[in-house]
C-alpha cells in the first residue's frame, strides 16, 4: 500500500533537511511547486508542510515563504557541556569576550551558596558568542585555594569550563533554573530590548566533595532552549 501523498512530499522535505542540501534559512519551494511536483494537490502539498513546521523544522513568514528554520541553541540540564562544543556542534562559530577577571573575598550570598566562608575567591565575567550573537553571559566565582591557576588562563581561547574539567574533574552538581528580567547591565551586553525576559541557571560544581565553582549563567529566553531526557535502564 503506497503512503499517503502528502507523506511522501514530507519525506522528500525531510530527506533534503537531512542531506544539508536545504540549510538553514532556505526559503523551499512553494506549495504549488511541490503540488505540481508530485501531482497532488495545493491542500495536501500545504498538509505535508504544515507538518515540517509542527516539527519545528520549517518557518513560514507571512506574504514571503516558508524557510527552514534555524536551530534553536539549547542545553542540557542533566548533562553539563562545554558551550564552545554545542555551537560547534551546530555548525556555528564560537568566540568569548572576557570582561573582568578578579580576585576577591565573596559576599555572604555567594560564600552560603558556593559553601566558602572568609576564603579568596575568583571571579570572571565573560560573553559568548554563537555566530557572533551574544547566547550567554557567565558570571562564575571559583575556589581559589583549589584552582590556584584559575585567572592564569586565557580565557578568549579556552573556556572556564574546559579549564576547570580539566583541573578538578566534575564529580557532582546542584542546578535550578529561573526566569527574570535582565538589568540594563544585561540588556546592554546580551542586546536585549526591554521585553526580553532570560533564562538564569545558577550552578554549582564539586569534585570529590570539594566546592569548585559557583556560575551563574544567563541567556536570552528568545534565542536559547533548555532540555532534559530521563532514560531507565533497559
Amino acid at each position: 500500500m503506497k503512503p499517503p501523498k502528502y507523506k511522501l512530499i514530507a519525506e522528500f522535505i525531510k530527506s533534503k533537511l537531512e542531506s544539508m542540501i536545504w540549510q538553514e534559512g532556505y526559503k523551499i519551494p512553494s506549495e504549488t511547486e511541490l503540488a505540481t511536483q508530485f501531482s497532488a494537490s495545493r491542500m495536501t502539498a500545504r498538509k505535508a508542510v504544515d507538518e515540517m513546521v509542527n516539527l519545528g523544522l520549517l518557518e513560514r513568514v507571512p506574504s514571503v515563504g516558508t524557510f527552514v528554520r534555524s536551530i534553536l541553541p539549547q542545553s542540557s540540564l542533566l548533562e553539563i557541556k562545554n558551550i564552545a562544543d554545542e555551537i560547534l556542534s551546530r555548525g556555528h562559530t564560537h568566540k568569548m569576550t572576557v570582561l573582568s577577571k578578579l580576585l576577591l573575598v565573596p559576599n555572604d550570598a555567594i560564600a552560603i551558596s558556593f559553601s566558602l566562608q572568609n576564603k579568596n575567591v575568583f571571579k570572571i565575567i565573560i560573553i559568548h558568542f554563537e555566530n557572533d550573537s551574544p547566547i550567554q553571559l557567565e558570571e562564575r566565582y571559583v575556589n581559589a585555594e583549589k584552582v590556584p591557576f584559575f585567572l592564569q588562563q586565557d580565557f578568549s581561547k579556552i573556556t572556564a569550563h574546559q579549564y576547570l574539567t580539566s583541573v578538578a574533574p566534575l564529580t557532582e552538581a546542584d542546578i535550578s533554573v529561573e526566569a527574570v528580567m535582565p538589568t540594563k547591565i544585561l540588556k546592554h551586553n546580551l542586546q536585549l530590548n526591554d521585553n526580553t525576559p532570560c533564562l538564569k541557571v545558577t550552578r554549582s560544581t564539586y569534585s570529590n566533595g570539594q566546592p569548585i565553582s559557583y556560575v551563574v549563567l544567563y541567556h536570552p529566553a528568545n534565542k536559547f532552549r533548555l532540555t532534559s531526557a530521563y532514560r531507565t535502564a533497559q
